[in-house]
């Protein structure tokens, strides 16, 4: 389990922002030390993209894939073992021998990440709409859901999250999405309490959201 700061004391990114593509990695949860943290706002943070357990070739082991709150002392935290990191948007660069330290555990190194041309975490008119619909599937407990009415850009994908009966999870224009949500796959069955309210998201290539949509699911008794 993760403990991810409130963001109420100043500019804070999703979980992962600093890989190509969250989905393919691996994480594993460590023990993160509160003597590593800084102070915000009265707090203690570690903040996410810091090299785990420090930023040295002979001990490094990953990278910290989410602000953990050590104001009460150590916390565990989610860290990334392997995966695609672009160099630009860690906090600090890795020192002398980490990169490549990191490089023979399975990480690969981008120097630069892409231009964003959509800025993030807007409330503007131009998020497009997707229609979503629900029917019963054959198996007792699935609903079968399809996304129609928009057409992905090269880049895009879908991802998925269930709010509850009377609520659909909500999204704005740019925003990034978190690991709450999972891929999804068109015309495919899924697993969601009947009449519970579901959101389709297509992210573009740096995460940000472009369209969304949502239904109730009609999910087969």
């Amino acid at each position: 389990m993760s403990f991810i700061n409130n963001g109420t004391t100043g500019k804070t990114y999703a979980p992962g922002y600093f890989l190509k593509d969250d989905e393919n990695c691996v994480r594993e949860t460590r023990q993160i030390a509160a003597s590593g943290g800084t102070t915000e706002g009265g707090g203690k943070v570690v903040k996410m993209g810091t090299f785990y357990p420090a930023n040295n070739s002979s001990t490094v082991e990953g990278i910290l894939y989410e602000d953990v709150d050590v104001t009460l002392g150590d916390m565990p935290g989610s860290v990334v073992t392997s995966g695609t990191v672009y160099l630009d948007k860690l906090p600090v660069a890795p020192e002398s021998g980490v990169q490549s330290a990191l490089e023979g555990k399975g990480f690969k190194f981008i120097e630069h990440s892409p231009d964003v041309i959509r800025p993030k975490w807007t409330n503007d008119a131009t998020l497009a709409e997707i229609t979503v619909t629900s029917s019963e599937a054959s198996a007792s407990g699935k609903t079968h859901l399809e996304v129609s009415g928009y057409t992905p850009t090269a880049g895009e994908s879908y991802k998925y999250k269930v709010g509850n009966a009377t609520t659909a999870p909500a999204v704005t224009y740019g925003m990034p999405l978190d690991n709450t949500w999972s891929a999804f796959t068109d015309d495919s069955d899924y697993t969601i309490t009947d009449t519970y309210k579901v959101t389709v998201a297509s992210i573009d290539s740096t995460g940000a959201v472009v369209a969304a949509g949502s239904v109730a699911a009609d999910t087969k008794a």
